[in-house]
């Protein structure tokens, strides 16, 4: 073989390298697929952005109404979730008591055919699921996760930012608390702050919202 054939087949040669290369890294990059969105306990008002109180934030995988049930559906698998600030930077999915992180296990879901179908394999997550009860399944025969307990927002429009990612991507120590943007759903959604009685405690976590109480200890204390 000459030179100019060697040089001519080692050039072509790297060019398929790098382009496969290239192709390896595209797949590796993938961004997942589908959507997420919040919504009322019977998952009947999908992508629902404003709530009364924590308590009443749902989550499920779509689908849209009247759309088929793998539209807009992430893909079949096992699934963390977390709430953050719309920033990403402060966890607020915590344990009842506001200060302890909730385990990440915790906050599981199976999804199947697009819709959340359980709480995952063993050990499954925790949080409730009202279909499990006496609510009538949804869409597709798609059930919903409860996003409490969750701590306040920090910021000052009670905006809050849902996450979810499969459990195979999730990467402790890095992206937002191991959820990497690039392989994450998101959804944000607003709990007001409303102060009705002026004394710093929002409503969703005031026991006398209408009575000023600054220790918010009213209906705590006997007599």
């Amino acid at each position: 073989m000459n030179i100019d054939k060697r040089v001519k087949t080692l050039v072509s040669g790297g060019l398929a390298a790098l382009a496969l290369c290239f192709t390896a890294g595209a797949a590796i990059a993938a961004p997942v697929t589908g959507a997420i969105f919040t919504t009322l306990i019977d998952g009947t008002a999908v992508n629902h952005n404003i709530y009364v109180l924590k308590e009443y934030v749902y989550l499920n995988g779509g689908p849209q109404p009247n759309a088929p049930c793998h539209a807009a559906g992430l893909p079949d698998g096992d699934y963390y979730f977390q709430v953050t600030d719309p920033s990403g930077k402060v966890l607020l999915s915590k344990m009842e008591d506001g200060t302890t992180d909730e385990p990440i296990g915790n906050r599981k879901v199976k999804v199947y055919g697009g819709v959340f179908v359980g709480l995952g394999d063993l050990p499954a997550g925790t949080h409730y699921v009202p279909q499990l009860e006496n609510v009538p399944y949804g869409q597709c025969n798609g059930i919903t996760v409860q996003l409490a307990p969750f701590n306040s927002s920090p910021n000052m429009g009670g905006e809050y930012k849902v996450w979810i990612t499969k459990v195979t991507d999730y990467k402790p120590g890095y992206g937002s608390f191991g959820f990497i943007p690039s392989k994450s759903k998101t959804d944000n959604f607003k709990v007001p702050n409303i102060d009705s009685d002026g004394d710093g405690i929002p409503d969703s976590e005031d026991n006398c919202p209408t009575e000023f109480d600054p220790t918010n200890l009213c209906g705590l204390l006997p007599g």
